[in-house]
């Protein structure tokens, strides 16, 4: 794996624009946007006890299908093809794939097992040229975040955490890349958002920052070996407008006034969608350090134009 930094740059135009709208979502946990049947939706992670769940809404209304999962799996993330759509959970060493044509029905099945030494938490699954390809958040089995660079559980996990990736074909039958294209084992890595994209497979992650913050950066690789860092990053940083909440959603009065004060040093959780010509971006805003990873809300941001454009933007 290596490494592309600045390329020698010396001049850089301004940032791209990207609008913070506010919390959208009373959720706080991982969210994925897609498209299905023309509509945005909204697939949520439900932390709740005794087993997580997810819920798919129709993003705009907030109109909920009925919650599934809550069967041990967690970490949902979601993509759609040809109206049938496809969520991705893990439970310790296993990646399990739910599917449903209507969002009420779901059939489940286990896709992809890591060796006993991993222990998986979030995915992204985009398409690319060739196939399918899937991004796994990794840490080693017993790991904690203060382990740093120990490596005695797993030789090829650095930092808490590490992304690996698979490729398939089909959305079914997955088959792992060498451990040694895992991205990045040099330092913290977490939470990918994986898409393809005119040549690259463009993935954004949440940065350990000093002093306890944390940030998304963007890269991109055409091959899973070398990997060019974003001009402009963080994509995102912990701002005023997290504790907003967006105009038109109604939430609680004392969730909203919760928001109004909470700890905000993270923005983490990235996941993007293009609809109608708009790149929907949601993350989690709040702090890395509380149960759950944070203790805001799930907010939007905006930018006024195609995905590729939007991705793009940050390498030129």
């Amino acid at each position: 794996m290596r490494e592309i930094n600045l390329s020698g740059r010396d001049h850089m135009r301004a940032f791209p624009k990207l609008r913070k709208t506010g919390a959208i979502s009373r959720g706080g946990g991982e969210c994925t946007p897609f498209v299905w049947k023309d509509r945005l939706m909204l697939l949520e992670n439900l932390w709740e006890d005794p087993a997580p769940r997810a819920v798919v809404r129709e993003y705009f209304s907030g109109k909920a299908f009925p919650p599934f999962g809550g069967d041990g799996a967690r970490f949902y993330s979601a993509c759609c093809e040809n109206d049938v759509v496809f969520v991705f959970a893990t439970l310790d060493n296993v990646v399990y794939r739910y599917t449903s044509a209507d969002l009420v029905s779901w059939e489940k099945k286990a896709v992809l097992a890591f060796p006993d030494s991993f222990e998986l938490f979030n995915t992204s699954v985009c398409k690319g040229p060739e196939g399918y390809m899937m991004a796994v958040e990794c840490a080693w089995k017993g790991q904690s975040k203060g382990d740093g660079q120990n490596r005695v559980g797993n030789p090829y996990i650095g930092a808490y955490y590490t992304e690996f990736f698979a490729s398939s074909p089909d959305l079914e039958n997955w088959e792992l890349l060498p451990f040694d294209t895992a991205y990045t084992p040099a330092r913290y890595c977490a939470c990918p958002a994986l898409r393809w994209c005119e040549g690259y497979y463009y993935m954004i992650c949440l940065e350990s920052l000093p002093l306890g913050r944390y940030a998304p950066y963007i890269y991109r690789t055409k091959d899973f070996d070398a990997w060019e860092i974003g001009l402009y990053n963080p994509i995102l940083w912990p701002s005023e407008e997290d504790r907003r909440v967006k105009a038109g959603v109604a939430l609680p009065e004392e969730l909203a006034k919760e928001n109004a004060a909470h700890v905000d040093v993270n923005n983490s959780d990235v996941d993007l969608c293009e609809y109608e010509g708009k790149t929907y971006v949601v993350y989690c805003a709040g702090h890395q350090a509380q149960a759950r990873g944070m203790n805001g809300l799930v907010c939007e941001a905006v930018y006024d134009g195609a995905m590729s454009e939007f991705l793009q933007a940050y390498f030129e």
